[in-house]
């Protein structure tokens, strides 16, 4: 009887210290922040705002090029090899390739600014929008042609980009895009649809 009360009391005591020494082990569990952050309900709803702005259809090249902060830091590969090859900023780069966009579609138009930034007035279709701190991700679907099946088939595609945002503004850009001997040749052809050359 002596040896079940003693057991009982161990057990006792094993438990209670367990129960005050859970709160801090979950503490310690807890996933740590990237960076210190404190943002309000209202801000973080204006940062996806800025960025649902930038897929807006029918969006005009002048507000497109608004959303954007003269101090934009680009991470796409693409745009990043071609920007330095002309020795041009990020930003100057996102201008050239968005005017060669909008000329596209208004050939012989030599003022493209008030016209749509992308083609028709299409904008991507966004599925899924989400927010942390001054990043904003935005997942996005697209169609292409499968080459491995019969001619006209397509499959969907997901991409995405993430936006550093901050007073309105994107001040960065990160993307899933692949340099691609495509990829290049489609990029130079839009600029030579630029209203100057």
């Amino acid at each position: 009887m002596k040896s079940r009360i003693a057991s009982w009391i161990a057990v006792t005591i094993f438990v209670s210290m367990l129960g005050t020494s859970l709160p801090s082990m979950a503490q310690t569990q807890e996933t740590p922040q990237p960076h210190a952050c404190s943002i309000t309900p209202a801000e973080l709803h204006a940062e996806k705002k800025a960025v649902m702005d930038f897929y807006r259809s029918g969006i005009t090249l002048r507000e497109l090029i608004a959303l954007i902060d003269p101090s934009y830091i680009q991470h796409n590969p693409l745009a990043l090899k071609l920007g330095a090859e002309k020795h041009i900023s990020d930003y100057e780069e996102f201008k050239q390739l968005f005017t060669g966009i909008a000329a596209a579609d208004n050939p012989g138009n030599t003022n493209v600014l008030d016209g749509p930034a992308r083609r028709g007035g299409k904008a991507p279709q966004v599925v899924i929008l989400t927010a942390e701190c001054d990043l904003v991700t935005a997942i996005v679907k697209n169609t292409r042609t499968d080459p491995t099946a019969a001619q006209g088939t397509i499959y969907e595609r997901f991409s995405f980009d993430t936006f550093r945002v901050r007073g309105g503004k994107l001040v960065e850009h990160w993307d899933d895009e692949l340099i691609t001997p495509e990829s290049v040749q489609a990029f130079q052809k839009l600029e030579q649809n630029l209203p100057n050359k």
